[in-house]
């Protein structure tokens, strides 16, 4: 007879919240009912509370557990760590933020690189490249779990901090764990055997540029590119799988071995979760960290149009024209869309009966105003507006200026 256990889950502020979830799993049997105490829970930052409800979603999946929640706020709820959401149920006037995501395909995981980026696009003033950057990062490190994991999914977390300008990003997995696919390589793969005999020194070596256990058909620039985009930029990255760990901060390398540490399953399950910070205010390059040539801007290719301009559809911004909130993330977007290179932007308010005031002069008096005028006239082109817009756009341009801040 299956039986009814109480478990007090710890404050996600350290992977110990985790691990604890885990040692105590051990105790209960397949089929369990366990009441997940909550009261302690008030912080859930990303790489624990990723790691968290990829634990449930193995006990689940795996061993028949079934969790209820009780003294859950309202707060930790909102980030769905007991029942990740799909991808496919995120509304288009919503952010992936604060949200842990489940995906279970290589076609999940691009829709949720590109809802990521776009959000950072819309949320931070991002210097040159880190948009980019984090596109490319985060489509590697999400496919990794299908490359080398061995798991049928993983879980991914963003937060975006405005105020000082940053992005975290988790992902993690159930897999086997780093260590277990690189001792387990395909012959002829870039693995030195001699540089994997513990967990630690298995992730280390995974960071290392043309490293991959998927023989001579991958290049190993996943997790080495990741780093290097950190280390240019000046951010943070943790790797954690199975009993070793890595991190990266102020330009410090450290690594351990934790023998004591649970794993959900020996032989099959040892977990990786890769957590990294990215500084929105430092320009970085991902073609500097690959060391390969430049490329287009995976940002700007999204707004290109045939005649070579960069075009925000009216369709898009329709929604946002009516309030200043809107108009701080359209102007915001402008930004980075400069930023990654863009000369000429045209502005399409075809179509749309009415602009706001206060969006006008969030959007363009303000850009016009952090640019420069002359800067922003050779920029920033509005095209299909009507002549009242045109007229309300033109009035909240020479306010601003003339109010010099």
């Amino acid at each position: 007879m299956n039986g009814i256990i109480r478990h007090k889950v710890q404050n996600l502020s350290t992977m110990s919240a985790v691990d604890a979830i885990i040692a105590a799993s051990k105790n209960w049997g397949d089929g369990d009912t366990v009441i997940l105490d909550y009261q302690a829970l008030w912080t859930t930052w990303p790489d624990t509370t990723v790691s968290f409800a990829a634990a449930l979603d193995y006990l689940q999946t795996v061993r028949g557990l079934k969790f209820l929640a009780e003294h859950l706020h309202s707060n930790q709820a909102k980030t769905w760590l007991q029942s990740p959401r799909s991808i496919t149920d995120l509304s288009r006037d919503e952010y992936p933020t604060n949200v842990v995501w489940r995906y279970d395909s290589e076609n999940d995981a691009q829709l949720l690189a590109s809802a990521f980026m776009a959000s950072l696009t819309d949320l931070v003033a991002c210097e040159s490249g880190v948009i980019d950057t984090l596109n490319w990062c985060i489509y590697e490190v999400l496919d990794n779990v299908f490359q080398h994991s061995h798991a049928e999914r993983g879980f991914v977390m963003m937060q975006v901090h405005t105020g000082n300008r940053t992005c975290v990003l988790s992902v993690t997995d159930a897999g086997r764990g780093i260590h277990k696919a690189m001792v387990d390589a395909a012959h002829g793969s870039s693995v030195d055997p001699a540089r994997v005999r513990t967990a630690d020194s298995a992730i280390s070596h995974a960071l290392e540029q043309g490293v991959t256990s998927k023989g001579k058909n991958n290049q190993g620039n996943g997790l080495h590119g990741l780093r290097r985009a950190v280390e240019i930029n000046g951010g943070q990255l943790t790797v954690r799988s199975g009993r070793g760990s890595w991190k990266y901060r102020d330009g410090n390398v450290t690594s351990r071995l934790d023998k004591d540490r649970p794993l959900l399953n020996a032989s099959t399950s040892h977990s990786t979760t890769v957590d990294w910070r990215l500084n929105c205010a430092k320009p970085v390059s991902i073609n500097d960290a690959l060391g390969r040539p430049d490329q287009e801007s995976a940002v700007l290719n999204t707004i290109t149009t045939e005649d070579g301009y960069f075009r925000l559809d009216a369709s898009e911004l329709e929604a946002m024209v009516g309030s200043r909130q809107h108009g701080t993330e359209v102007r915001t977007r402008i930004r980075n869309y400069v930023s990654a290179g863009a000369s000429q932007i045209v502005l399409d308010l075809g179509g749309i009966p009415l602009v706001s005031s206060s969006f006008a002069d969030e959007v363009l008096g303000k850009l016009a105003l952090e640019m420069g005028e002359l800067e922003f006239r050779r920029t920033v082109f509005v095209d299909g507006a009507s002549a009242v817009n045109r007229g309300l756009i033109e009035r909240a341009i020479e306010l601003r200026l003339k109010s010099g801040e």
